[in-house]
């Protein structure tokens, strides 16, 4: 986005121009003046389609730069490379910290809609940080219907190949599982807990355990099994 921001001010005065008062705009109106019944302005989350604005003003100043020293230096060449390498490394780190460093922090909001909705995304993200912990070679089960669902695109992003089952009726398919050359792991979220006992009995040898949120609030408990 910086790049493009570059080079609408270097060649397109007019567009970078427009690009600012449309984001302006947006932050204006849908940032500042709109109300919600749960919360108020400023709204930050309404700030997401007025980034290019705040991207071409940081360009400017170096869109002048570049323009006053074009006839000094040849930077056609480089202008280009350095801006697609800066763009890569962003990409990366933004990504890397959003899979593998993110949380949630639902105490940190005043409004309840919002900590309800923070709190389906922590348990998520936990469940997703757990299983690609257990690396591929596992399969998952979460028995008992789950409060929180299961992550399909953060967890595929994490760990491949990977093979998770929801047990919607523990009593009779906990017995039907069969182990192979994999490991398993089971989850108990809460409400799911008195099934604990019975994947105990039928799996013995396994490893508890619990997750918790970074504030140390529960979120599930674990039932693990390496691999034979």
């Amino acid at each position: 986005m910086l790049g493009v921001a570059l080079l609408l001010w270097h060649w397109r005065h007019p567009a970078a121009f427009l690009m600012l008062s449309s984001g302006l705009g947006v932050l204006l109106v849908g940032g500042t003046l709109v109300a919600y019944p749960n919360s108020a302005p400023p709204l930050i989350n309404h700030w997401t389609p007025a980034f290019p604005a705040f991207f071409v003003a940081l360009a400017v100043p170096v869109g002048a730069w570049i323009t006053a020293g074009q006839s000094k230096f040849e930077l056609r060449g480089l202008l280009p490379a350095t801006v697609g390498i800066a763009l890569l490394a962003l990409g990366w780190s933004n990504l890397n910290f959003y899979f593998h460093h993110y949380y949630a922090d639902p105490e940190s909001l005043k409004s309840k809609a919002y900590r309800s909705a923070q709190r389906n995304y922590e348990a998520q993200t936990a469940q997703s940080r757990y299983l690609a912990s257990l690396g591929r070679n596992y399969d998952v089960f979460t028995v008992g219907k789950s409060p929180w669902p299961y992550d399909p695109l953060t967890t595929r992003y994490l760990v491949t190949e990977q093979k998770w089952t929801l047990l919607t009726d523990p009593a009779t398919q906990l017995a039907s599982i069969a182990r192979d050359n994999k490991g398993l792991a089971f989850l108990f979220f809460p409400g799911n807990e008195q099934f604990q006992q019975t994947t105990e009995k039928l799996f013995p040898g396994g490893k508890q355990g619990e997750v918790t949120s970074r504030r140390g609030n529960h979120l599930f408990y674990t039932h693990m099994l390496r691999r034979p």
